[in-house]
């Protein structure tokens, strides 16, 4: 009986094999720089932010709970609105939006001790701010809320005062968090005024360090006095921007469940 030769296996296309290997390298890079960007605050870590920065707006990584940077400060997001009122423009008083949030830390026992959504909001909202340079921040924070631009306006003209790529890539990092603390202001403040439509919002952070080691054993007034002076930062106003009608539930719900 004649034994029958084993037929070679066809070879696969060259392109398929090029693909195969750039995806690989791909993935392996995208795998460096999630571990760098996870890793405690250190000197690799700081060098490499540049090349981890595209992972802001989708991964954050802090270790705020231990060393070397432990929280050491209160941390504050803050939301004002303005709505329209017999012709004109009525602005309404600062919502402190973390203290709504904490509720859930301070009187309820279990779940949801810590997904507060203003502490995940409070780094990249400063981080994002800061490379902005003078003539981007002079359109960034429009004072007026009369004069608040729409979205695709406000980007073109942070975009046209500079002809780096690099600052383009910035500001849409910053717009961003911005859009998420213009979407969150929105639909609080409309839950706080059921009556009401926001025609423009704007957030503000407020930073105090806490009360000094030395001064713990002090008063309650003493203790006070001792912590250092406030850091605020109020944002520009913005165009109100809202969720679907199940995401305006929601945060109403939250709203009337925290205040």
């Amino acid at each position: 009986m004649q034994r029958e030769e084993p037929t070679a296996r066809p070879r696969q296309p060259w392109w398929r094999l090029v693909v195969v290997g750039l995806v690989a390298v791909a993935a392996a890079g995208h795998l460096l720089v999630v571990t760098l960007a996870a890793l405690p605050p250190n000197t690799y870590s700081d060098a490499a932010r540049p090349a981890t920065s595209y992972l802001g707006a989708y991964f954050a990584q802090n270790w705020r709970l231990f060393a070397p940077n432990p929280v050491s400060s209160d941390r504050v997001v803050r939301f004002q609105g303005a709505y329209e009122q017999d012709g004109e423009l009525v602005v309404t008083d600062w919502l402190d939006w973390t203290d709504v949030e904490l509720d859930l830390v301070r009187h309820r026992l279990v779940g949801g001790r810590a997904g507060y959504v203003t502490t995940k909001l409070y780094g990249p909202l400063g981080s994002r701010y800061r490379p902005l340079d003078a003539d981007q921040r002079a359109i960034a924070d429009i004072a007026e809320p009369v004069e608040v631009l729409g979205w695709p306006t406000l980007r073109r003209e942070l975009v046209a005062v500079s002809d780096d790529q690099l600052d383009d890539r910035q500001v849409d990092l910053y717009l961003v968090y911005d859009r998420a603390a213009a979407r969150l202001a929105t639909e609080a403040l409309e839950a706080q005024h059921p009556d009401r439509r926001m025609v423009a919002v704007r957030y503000a952070t407020r930073s105090q360090g806490v009360t000094p080691w030395g001064s713990r054993g002090e008063d309650a007034e003493a203790r006070e006095r001792a912590r250092p002076t406030p850091v605020q930062r109020i944002n520009g106003w913005r165009e109100p921007l809202r969720g679907t009608a199940a995401e305006r539930a929601s945060v109403r719900d939250f709203w009337e469940r925290h205040r």
